[in-house]
């Protein structure tokens, strides 16, 4: 089955992802707490699921508490990496586009 029409944007209103100018072959939802952190602040989660044609998307699991904060996470092909996050429960969106 393919997707379509699925936009982000940054903060500045710039466009990040267009699907509708391309087809999304897999949408895969995750729940994942962060563990503990290792050397330089950083957590690392083996996620098989983000290949070289992912898009990641992270929130929180509660956007309505003011007083959570997402950490910064970024994402390379089979992991991500969650700076100063230990123990928060995060929901990960994987796009996967063709």
């Amino acid at each position: 089955m393919d997707y379509y029409g699925a936009r982000t944007k940054n903060a500045s209103g710039v466009v990040t992802l267009e699907s509708s100018i391309m087809t999304v072959r897999s949408i895969i939802t995750r729940q994942v707490t962060v563990p503990p952190i290792t050397s330089d602040f950083t957590s690392y989660l083996a996620m098989p699921e983000i290949t070289a044609q992912s898009f990641v998307c992270v929130t929180l699991p509660d956007p309505t508490n003011e007083n959570a904060v997402l950490p910064s996470v970024f994402w390379s092909t089979g992991q991500l990496r969650v700076r100063r996050g230990a123990g928060l429960v995060l929901n990960v969106f994987i796009l996967t586009y063709q």
